[in-house]
C-alpha cells in the first residue's frame, strides 16, 4: 500500500471502532490490530490519538459535501429556499443512513468530553463546507430582508439540528415516527422557512415526528 492508502485504511478501520466503541474505549492497539498494523505505525501517521479521530471526522464528513454545497449555492442563488432546506434535510437523512458509524462516534465524543472539549469539537464542526455555508445563506437571506432579523448561529444551527436530532431517533435508534422521511423532509422545509420569514405561511399541520 501507498502511505495514502494505508492512512485511508486506518481511517476506516478507526471509525467502525470509535462507532462501536467510543474514543475512551479504543485502544491504539485495537486500532493497530483492526487494520493489519503495527501500533508504531499509526503513530507514524497520527501522533495522537486525538489527531487520528480528527481526522476519521474530516475525512467521512467531506464525503459528497463540496458538491452538495454547489447544488444548495444553486438553489440560493435561484431564491428556491424551500427546495435547499428540502436537499440539506434529504443530505442528512442520507448521511445517517450510509454512515452509521460515524455518528455513532459522534455520539460517542459527545458523551465522553467535557463541556470544554466539547465546544472546541462543535467550533471544529462549524468550519465545516456545510456549517459554513448555512451561515452565510442565512446572512444574506437576512441582508436581503428575505427571513427575520435573529442570531445567526442558532438560525443556521436550527436548519441542520432539526434533521440531526430526528435522524438519530429514527436512523440511530431505530424509533419510527409514523412518517415517510419525504413526509418529514417538505414539513420541516415548509416550517423551518416559515420561522425564518417571521410569519406562519405553512398551510397543514405536521404528523408527529
Amino acid at each position: 500500500m501507498t502511505a495514502a492508502e494505508r492512512r485511508g485504511q486506518l481511517i476506516d478501520s478507526a471509525v467502525a471502532l470509535f462507532g462501536r466503541h467510543g474514543f475512551s474505549g479504543t485502544t491504539t492497539k485495537a486500532l493497530a490490530l483492526a487494520a493489519g498494523i503495527s501500533e508504531a505505525t499509526i503513530f507514524k501517521h497520527f501522533p495522537t490519538k486525538a489527531d487520528l479521530y480528527a481526522a476519521a471526522f474530516d475525512r467521512r464528513t467531506a464525503v459528497g459535501t463540496k458538491e452538495l454545497v454547489a447544488m444548495l449555492q444553486v438553489h440560493m442563488d435561484r431564491g428556491k429556499d424551500e427546495e435547499l432546506l428540502r436537499a440539506v434535510t434529504r443530505a442528512i437523512f442520507l448521511g445517517f443512513e450510509i454512515d452509521r458509524d460515524l455518528h455513532r462516534m459522534l455520539l460517542f465524543i459527545q458523551l465522553e468530553k467535557n463541556a470544554s472539549e466539547n465546544e472546541q469539537l462543535l467550533y471544529g464542526m462549524q468550519k465545516s463546507l456545510l456549517f459554513g455555508f448555512l451561515d452565510r445563506y442565512v446572512a444574506q437571506r437576512q441582508a436581503e430582508g428575505a427571513f427575520a432579523p435573529g442570531n445567526l448561529g442558532l438560525l443556521s444551527g436550527l436548519l441542520a439540528g432539526v434533521p440531526v436530532q430526528y435522524a438519530t431517533r429514527t436512523k440511530l435508534y431505530g424509533q419510527s415516527s409514523g412518517a415517510s422521511d419525504e413526509e418529514v423532509v417538505d414539513t420541516y422545509a415548509r416550517f423551518l422557512l416559515a420561522g425564518l420569514r417571521g410569519h406562519q405561511s405553512a398551510d397543514a399541520t405536521p404528523r408527529a415526528t
